[in-house]
């Protein structure tokens, strides 16, 4: 969720947009290779473990030769700073080590939905001290067993919170065992948290009384934990805060979204200008918890 100078959140929630390909104000729809809920798990995993890789031997063995393994001769980077193929990303990660000396990686939320694996990591050198280095997400398309596309995003991470929690850790705990989902499930919840986060982006109060549990654990350093600090920043907003910029509502005039991936109880979405991404965590049908990366300076 991004922050702007009047009002630390909302301002620019509006900026969400569906999938780059889509022109609606409704999530684009998977493709006809896959089923309504994805592809199967098994591929997915798959993915999933093949982009870890650049994590666990890339960057914290400084592999350069799992790099060139691992990424498409055509893979795209977004960051205009750095070049495509390779070679940009052994760049990039040269480029955070260069500005976080000992850095590692500490990966502490990953989802593979579709042809999509999304990471959310931390980069610090003291990677035990959460209020170190920075927060990151990644994106990444994989398309038969090479990475060919890339987004990222990456905020520093301030010294404390307003509720109290990291930028990375978990803080809801169940009162037995995780549940196994199944591809059915991660959909519903999918569709689920993606049409409260329209109608919240929307401003619709109502909304929240409805789809967020009442405790909502809050990792974003601006918000307190709680559902009523989230309706106080949408009120405000509703009252006067000025007109978020960026991606343009849908022709619907409702808020677009963009990538959205479903993982175990974790929904994610990425705006459409790659520069904000949201995990919300569903639990028996309500928003329970909330972890964001904002890019520096929006």
């Amino acid at each position: 969720m991004r922050y702007g100078k009047t009002l630390p959140w909302l301002a620019a929630v509006a900026v969400l947009a569906t999938a780059c390909s889509s022109t609606s104000g409704t999530d684009p729809a998977p493709s006809s290779s896959t089923s309504a809920a994805g592809s199967s798990s098994a591929s997915e995993e798959r993915n999933k473990a093949l982009v870890l890789r650049l994590y666990s031997e890339a960057f914290d063995k400084d592999r350069t030769d799992v790099v060139k393994e691992l990424v498409g001769a055509d893979f795209v980077q977004h960051d205009k700073s750095v070049p495509g193929g390779a070679e940009g990303q052994i760049e990039q990660f040269k480029d955070l080590k260069a500005r976080i000396p000992g850095a590692v990686a500490t990966v502490r939320h990953v989802a593979a939905d579709r042809d999509l694996v999304a990471v959310h990591w931390h980069a610090s050198a003291t990677p035990a001290n959460e209020a170190t280095g920075e927060a990151r997400a990644d994106l990444f398309r994989v398309d038969h067993g090479k990475l060919v596309e890339h987004w990222g995003i990456t905020q520093t991470v301030p010294a404390r919170t307003a509720s109290g929690n990291s930028l990375f850790g978990d803080v809801y705990k169940y009162p037995d065992k995780a549940p196994t989902l199944s591809e059915e499930a991660e959909e519903r919840n999918r569709e689920f948290a993606v049409t409260a986060y329209r109608a919240l982006s929307d401003g619709d109060v109502k909304v929240i009384d409805k789809s967020w549990d009442p405790r909502y654990y809050q990792h974003n350093p601006m918000i307190a934990n709680g559902t009523g600090p989230l309706k106080g920043l949408l009120q405000q907003d509703t009252q006067g805060a000025p007109s978020p910029v960026g991606t343009p509502p849908a022709e619907d005039g409702g808020t677009r979204f963009g990538e959205t991936l479903a993982d175990g109880d974790l929904v994610w979405v990425f705006s459409s200008d790659h520069v904000v991404a949201d995990i919300f965590r569903v639990v028996d049908k309500k928003i329970i918890e909330h972890w964001d990366v904002v890019a520096d300076g929006q």
